[in-house]
């Protein structure tokens, strides 16, 4: 539930005055992923909010290989720089993916309510690159940015993401506005 950003269209409301009063434990996050391992699920995706908030993030998911099931993680990118990217790899994330709203900072931003989210974004794929994470961009799209669809996936292609994951907007949340 918490996050750093307060984006026009999150699905959960999550944003900075979230204090996760709602979320799991880390013990209670543990037995979860012990009945998912036990049920043969073969990945878990970190998703929030900003999963990279939690404390207890890289142990989960260290947790999560430990028992033989793979994991992602679904970012805003902005809190990742390459000592965190070293840490997602070397919790044994296998994939990054990462919200760019807009291919330019002008779009990007204004949806994500935080000017620079696209710089920081952008060098989140390079610090993943960089420690052998592969990444992709995830986009939601709205009639706000559907025009910009094509240059989403020349940006994709240029940061050399290896997926490119389109979603259509939950009305729920902020993104009921």
């Amino acid at each position: 539930d918490r996050c750093n950003l307060s984006c026009t269209h999150c699905y959960n409301a999550s944003g900075p005055s979230s204090k996760g009063n709602g979320e799991l434990l880390t013990a209670e996050a543990r037995a979860v992923i012990d009945d998912l391992a036990r049920t043969g699920v073969p990945l878990i995706i970190f998703t929030g909010g900003e999963p990279l908030m939690r404390e207890d993030f890289f142990e989960l998911a260290g947790y999560a290989g430990s028992r033989g099931v793979k994991s992602a993680l679904s970012t805003n990118g902005t809190l990742i720089t390459p000592e965190i990217a070293g840490r997602i790899r070397d919790a044994g994330i296998g994939y990054a993916g990462i919200s760019l709203d807009g291919a330019t900072a002008k779009t990007h931003d204004r949806f994500r309510q935080s000017p620079g989210a696209f710089d920081r974004a952008i060098a989140a794929f390079c610090a993943c690159r960089d420690a052998g994470v592969r990444s992709g961009v995830r986009v939601t799209l709205t009639k706000e940015n559907s025009a910009e669809l094509g240059a989403l996936i020349d940006l994709a292609l240029r940061i050399g993401a290896s997926r490119f994951c389109l979603y259509w907007l939950v009305p729920c949340g902020r993104g009921a506005a």
